[in-house]
């Protein structure tokens, strides 16, 4: 059995955990045998915010990862420190991760978008989302956001399974 290859061009929608319209409710796996346990269910009601993302690639997800850490101390010190910078690598894969919106807003309810700037790394350019975009979004969001554009950067076992 073959794995899937990363579909790099396409985007995938995601409604916050903290979107009130979003619905979570449990319910029984099957209502006429309790027995069988129960599921959780998610609804997402109308007037959702909804983030469009998209994967990323192998350089680009080597780059954030490379930067997340840092080592400082000196040859023959005992002072030797690890510094890993988790919000930055989260800032910076929601930067390339984040494609559009629908039904955010501002404080004065006007529609936010996605402000797109051009970005090299490692000799490549991307497409990324600017600052003034992700100061938009708390570090909150910002971790539930990078967590789902994460995900998607990776093969899984559902991907092989499904690559039939």
């Amino acid at each position: 059995m073959a794995i899937k290859a990363l579909t790099l061009s396409e985007t995938f929608e995601h409604v916050s955990d903290t979107d009130p319209s979003k619905i979570k409710k449990t319910v029984p796996v099957d209502p006429k045998d309790p027995a069988k346990g129960t599921k959780e269910e998610v609804t997402i009601e109308e007037g959702a915010t909804v983030f469009g993302l998209k994967p990323l690639d192998v350089f680009l997800m080597g780059h954030i990862y490379d930067n997340a850490s840092t080592l400082t101390g000196k040859q023959g010190s005992e002072d030797i420190g690890i510094h890993t910078r988790v919000n930055q690598t989260n800032i910076e894969a929601v930067k390339f991760g984040l494609a559009y919106f629908k039904n955010f807003k501002d404080e004065k309810g006007n529609d936010l978008v996605v402000k797109p700037v051009k970005a090299h790394v490692n000799g490549r350019e991307y497409d990324a989302a600017s600052d003034e975009t992700l100061k938009h979004l708390g570090n909150r969001l910002i971790a539930e956001l990078a967590r789902e554009i994460k995900e998607k950067s990776e093969v899984t076992k559902d991907d092989e399974k499904n690559s039939d």
